[in-house]
């Protein structure tokens, strides 16, 4: 994870005052709404067609004045990061500007970014944008309706913990057992390929892995990331029981500091990489697991099913994985 400097630099350039501009009148309001910052969407064509390529054009304004946000943050190598999933479960993308264009000093100006994307196939979609500005993390959600309209279909749960995806097989290991919604869990994503252990995975964004996830019902999205040791120290840091509020909301600034500047570092080369979260609420999520084997993005996707606490349930943690006694490549 890389800050990247420069922003004043690219102000200066620009040389043009950073007045407001109205939105299209077709863009939709992200939620939730209010806070300071606004988000809105903008689709071309507007409703989207399915198989057919769409322009999705993102802008990220004040709320109090609607002038563009100036010194966004760059967070795992992009400046948003946009979830795209079918409320199917069956379609996943996480996307970016960046991926298809570099950023030049008119983004920058107007806090407006845009991408490509394919719907494949008619139904009910939502997008989650995430964006930091001043050391702080947001999120923006929009739902998306995609072909004519017609009623969302019933979600097919799987709870297989292993799976096979072409060459691939993956493996969904979980401790405790039985992920206990408000307590920590891990997850350790174990791969192989054509019956070997995969042991090439690149970086990918800045991490060995990258986890998107919702409840099946569409609520309690969350993103996460490998569990290093650098992010095990931050996290103990910021969870110190003994810490009154205000300190603890201080180390949470501070870990977003350390995460913006921490330099990439490959951890994990495989075959297992962990994963530690949090289930906020009880219930049957839809897990999404992006990495890069060999350096080529796939996707590994699994469900759990999440229970609520009870007294004497199982909460403790038994970590899976040990990083290797010298991942630098020496």
């Amino acid at each position: 994870m890389r800050a990247v400097a420069g922003f004043t630099l690219i102000a200066v350039l620009a040389g043009a005052s950073l007045g407001c501009t109205d939105p299209p009148a077709s863009a939709v309001e992200g939620r939730p709404v209010g806070g300071p910052y606004r988000m809105t969407l903008t689709l071309d064509p507007t409703p989207p067609l399915p198989g057919v390529a769409a322009t999705l054009t993102s802008r990220i304004e004040t709320s109090r004045d609607r002038r563009p946000v100036q010194d966004l943050q760059v967070v795992h190598e992009r400046i948003v990061h946009n979830f795209i999933v079918g409320l199917d479960f069956k379609s996943f993308a996480h996307i970016h500007h960046e991926d298809f264009r570099a950023l030049g000093p008119a983004d920058l100006e107007q806090a407006t970014f845009s991408f490509p994307y394919t719907f494949p196939r008619a139904g009910h979609y939502r997008v989650v944008s995430e964006f930091t500005h001043r050391n702080r993390g947001w999120l923006k959600q929009f739902d998306i309706h995609v072909g004519e309209p017609t009623a969302q279909q019933p979600v097919v749960v799987n709870l297989a913990r292993e799976r096979d995806f072409g060459a691939y097989r993956a493996r969904l290991d979980v401790s405790p057992a039985t992920p206990v919604a408000g307590f920590e869990t891990e997850l350790v994503l174990d791969l192989t390929r054509d019956g070997q252990p995969v042991t090439d995975l690149e970086l990918l964004l800045g991490s060995e892995v990258h986890v998107a996830l919702w409840r099946i019902d569409g609520t309690h999205f969350g993103h996460a990331h490998s569990y290093t040791p650098h992010m095990a120290a931050m996290l103990a840091s910021m969870h110190d029981r003994t810490a009154d509020a205000a300190t603890r909301a201080a180390r949470m600034a501070e870990m977003m500091v350390a995460m913006i500047d921490m330099p990439a570092e490959l951890v994990f080369s495989g075959p297992r990489v962990p994963i530690r979260l949090v289930f906020h609420a009880p219930g049957t999520y839809a897990i999404f697991l992006q990495a890069a084997p060999g350096g080529t993005p796939q996707v590994f996707d699994f469900m759990l099913e999440v229970v609520p606490y009870v007294e004497g349930i199982d909460t403790q943690i038994e970590s899976m994985v040990e990083p290797a006694a010298d991942h630098s490549g020496h």
